[in-house]
């Protein structure tokens, strides 16, 4: 009986296929509710499938075959007690894919790693048990916006232009600008990782270009290039763009535009920012480059 309840969804899944195991899942039903019902199955299905599986594996093990014969009924509950298991990590994957869109729920994440304060440093990238929130991050009417301006709400990403996950996350992005048609905007708060080669230097070259008006164009640019950058591709960038190069320069190494990156960083840590990208929707946080369904419940509450 233990096999046969194993044997009924295979069955009944080949059996669209083949009238075979059409047959075969009716044995297997009929045998599960004979058993069920305390009558004694009359298929023999359960004996057949003993019989078949000792048999293969006494052209090769008869030891083997042996104790499979001998320890069968113990074995058949091993087997069901892993399918039943398998079929429930299934549906929780299942249902996580559908909720969240990823088959590992909500704190399924991917970032790159920053520890600052030296607080985290026993924490892993999917274990935020820790109260890490202080503050809550606001949008700054100085700092650049992509999208429309007067969007009814604002995303802040913390991200850092080195970092793959960071990069990972922006077709996501442009999918949420696009799908909400105006209402909904993105800031961009700067949080290199100083692990990243060029992490900095890329964050000041995005507040250097939105000085002259080209931040998203650059900010763009930066994430389509493969690879790592260096100083010259910035200053590449900077060319294509049609920016006027010595100011841009000059710009790169002002204690300003070093202070405007560091008081971002700043405002990320008093957040609880450990890792990018993070992203604040009102008061929810996301950590990684989440599907974009689990950005639209999230979005759609906030609106709503």
């Amino acid at each position: 009986m233990v096999l046969c309840l194993i044997a009924l969804p295979v069955f009944a899944i080949l059996g669209i296929f083949s009238l075979k195991y059409r047959k075969l899942a009716g044995e297997s039903l009929d045998c599960m509710f004979r058993t069920v019902t305390f009558r004694k199955c009359r298929s023999g299905l359960d004996d057949r499938i003993k019989s078949r599986i000792t048999g293969k594996m006494m052209k090769h093990s008869p030891r083997a075959a042996k104790f499979t014969y001998r320890n069968y009924k113990f074995l058949s509950w091993i087997v069901l007690v892993l399918f039943i298991w398998s079929a429930y990590e299934s549906g929780i994957g299942t249902y996580n894919y559908v909720q969240y869109g990823n088959c590992n729920g909500p704190e399924s994440t991917g970032f790159c790693m920053l520890d600052p304060t030296g607080a985290y440093s026993g924490i892993s990238e999917t274990n935020f048990d820790m109260p890490l929130y202080t503050l809550t991050p606001v949008v700054e009417e100085d700092d650049p916006i992509i999208g429309n301006p007067d969007a009814e709400l604002t995303i802040i990403e913390f991200g850092c232009y080195a970092c793959q996950f960071t990069k990972k996350a922006e077709p996501t992005i442009a999918k949420i600008l696009e799908h909400y048609r105006g209402r909904v905007n993105l800031q961009f708060k700067d949080f290199p990782i100083p692990s990243h080669a060029y992490s900095p230097e890329m964050s000041y070259a995005a507040d250097c270009a939105f000085l002259q008006g080209k931040y998203q164009e650059y900010h763009d640019k930066m994430f389509d290039i493969r690879g790592s950058l260096n100083n010259q591709d910035l200053l590449d960038i900077a060319e294509e763009l049609g920016l006027d190069i010595e100011e841009f320069m000059s710009c790169m190494i002002a204690d300003t535009t070093k202070f405007e990156v560091a008081m971002d960083t700043h405002m990320g840590v008093e957040a609880g920012v450990i890792g990018t990208p993070t992203f604040f929707i009102g008061e929810k946080r996301i950590i990684g480059p989440k599907p974009f369904k689990t950005f639209k419940n999230i979005i759609d509450e906030q609106l709503s």
